[in-house]
Parts: structure tokens; sequence; C-alpha cells
């Protein structure tokens, strides 16, 4: 394989180089910021391209002697700000950058296009299990530049003829990730975490490793051409079993009490009043409180049937890698069980 990579010195791409590395592979990388990219990868073992997908008339000869791309590439802007400015930012970064990329990849005769998209593209929050035939509702501005920036590759791949697919996710966990997880964990060690109360809320997470394992198999099987695929860990978690588990892992006694959900919808709702009227963040809102106790729940039986992707990682078996890279781990890792009411069965194929 001959392999550029977008977004490569981030959490999934950095996973996805030190996979390829080993197999011999010929990797690209396009950065923006080369002292970081030779920082992580010190030796001439891949090729170091500098550029910004907003600038196309940098990009030059990015993808001449390539195959497959992997584009993860999609700016460091926040996903849930939906200001107009944010909205515009989305859309050059991840839409015409998408685009601008996409054309250039035909131009060399690259043959495989693997874009990495979000389950935001479908929208999320209800208690249904959604799936790549679900209506898509995308609630964000990043949702729906996810989704356009989809709509770009699958109809570039029919005018081309090149082999495309989508690749959505849900939050992903893992290694020294600094995501919404280990902050979390942060918070709970600290004692600053409020107990959650058992809503019976869904949702889908799924480990950087599976994410990596889903990848190459697009790469590598005609059948995923033109395909939108989800990809989760194939478990179900309630906010509550992740706080749980998390306090387990972490050797701290489950408290006997926990917050009410009324009283958390409550203190939402006032922090949503003092926003508007004093024009700034407060740490409990409706965003927040979706993130602590709504539903985002995904089915991968579509790529699991098609391409045979079998996750081999949960979150019980992640959390002491996770801690450890946190620094938080002080015992031995020991083993971790959901709660009885667990619905954490894995998917059949």
């Amino acid at each position: 394989m001959r392999a550029l990579i977008t977004g490569a010195t981030g959490f999934i791409g950095q996973r996805l180089v030190a996979l390829l590395l080993p197999r011999g592979d010929s990797i690209r990388v396009l950065v923006r910021n080369v002292e970081k990219a030779k920082a992580i990868w010190p030796t001439d073992s891949l090729s170091v391209f500098r550029g910004d997908l907003t600038e196309p008339r940098m990009l030059g000869n990015l993808c001449k002697d390539v195959d497959t791309v992997f584009h993860l590439a999609s700016g460091s802007f926040a996903e849930d700000d939906d200001s107009g400015e944010v909205e515009q930012l989305h859309r050059k970064v991840i839409v015409e950058g998408t685009r601008k990329l996409l054309e250039l990849a035909a131009q060399t005769g690259v043959r495989r296009f693997i874009f990495i998209s979000s389950v935001k593209a479908m929208g999320e929050g209800g208690r249904e299990c959604l799936d790549e035939a679900s209506p898509v509702a995308p609630q964000t501005a990043y949702g729906r530049a996810k989704l356009a920036a989809e709509q770009v590759v699958l109809e570039a791949g029919r005018i081309y003829d090149m082999q495309v697919c989508n690749l959505r996710l849900p939050m992903v966990y893992g290694g020294d990730h600094k995501g919404n997880l280990p902050r979390m964990a942060m918070a709970i060690d600290r004692g600053w975490f409020p107990p959650l109360p058992e809503v019976e809320n869904r949702r889908s997470m799924v480990h950087v490793d599976d994410v990596v394992q889903a990848m190459l198999l697009i790469a590598e099987n005609p059948l995923a051409d033109h395909q939108t695929y989800i990809v989760t860990d194939g478990y179900i978690y309630s906010s509550r079993q992740i706080y749980i588990l998390l306090c387990q892992a972490l050797d701290r006694h489950v408290p006997w009490w926990y917050f009410p959900a009324g009283l958390l919808r409550t203190g939402a709702k006032a922090g949503d009043l003092v926003e508007r009227v004093l024009k700034r963040r407060v740490p409990l809102n409706s965003r927040v409180l979706y993130k602590l106790i709504g539903s985002a729940w995904y089915s991968c039986a579509k790529i699991r049937k098609e391409l045979g992707y079998r996750p081999q990682h949960s979150l019980e078996t992640a959390l002491p890698e996770i801690l450890a890279n946190l620094g938080l781990l002080r015992s031995p890792p020991k083993s971790l069980e959901l709660p009885q009411n667990s619905t954490g069965d894995r998917e059949q194929s």
C-alpha cells in the first residue's frame, strides 16, 4: 500500500501510522507542523508533506505515487460550537478541503479514498438504535459539515471511478487520548464528578485500535466501494455504567447516593438561562447534560456482515491502559465488571 494520511498527528492518525509502518507500507503524511511530525516520527520511515487543505496552492504533488488516501483531518474547532463563524470554518475545512483532496487524488490516479466521518453526521439523542439506513438529521455545524463531505466523497467516487467509503465514528477511546472519558476519570479521581443516576440511556463507543482495524478492512476490500459504515465496539453503555466502571478501575467506592435526573435537568435549564443573560459558558447547561445522560446508540452490524469486522476491545478491557496513561492507575489492573443491569452484550454478525 502507498498511503497518504491526513490528520496523521492526531490520536487516530498516529495509531494508523504505527500499524502501517511495520508492514513496510509506503506512508506519506500531510501536516501543518513539520516539527511536530518529526518529533513523533524521528526516522525517515515515512514522508512528511507540509500543507493545508484550505490552501490548495500548497499541495502540489501531494497525491503523486499514492494509491490509498486515509482522510482524517477535520480541523480543531469545537464540535458543539454552532456559531455562524464556526459553521463557515467547518465547511471550509471539512467540505471544501475534502473536495480539493479528492480532485488531487483523481488527478494522480489514486484508487481508494477512505473518509473518516462521525455519527454526528446522522444526529443523536433518541432511544432507538441508529444504523446506516436511518434518516439523517445532524444537529451541529460539525455534523452538517461531515454529512456534506460524505456526499462529496460518494459523488466524487462516481465521477472519478474511484473506490470511496465513509466511516462514521462514535466517541473513540483508548491509549493516551485526552477526550471526554479521560476528563471524566480525572474528575472522579479528584472527587469532583457528581454520581450519575441510572436513566437507562444508551451510548456507543469504539476503541481506537478497532477504528484502525475497520479502516484497513475498508482499504483492502472492494465490497466497501461507495459504502458508508458505522463502527463501534459492539457494546451499549449507560452513563451510570460508565461511571461505575471508572470508579472500579480507580479503586474508588461507588457512592450510595446520586444526583436525581430531575435536579440535573433543572440545573441545566438554569445554566442555559445564565448563558443567555451573561453571554458566558457555565459548567452545566443542556449541551453538557446531554453528554452526561443523553443517548447516542448505533449499530455496527453492516460492517460486521459485509467486511468481517470484529471488535477486539471494550471499555472494561481498555480502562487500565487509559488510566495508566493518565497516571491514575495506582494498583495492578483488576478485573472490571459492568453492573448487573448492563446491556453490554456484543452484537452478533
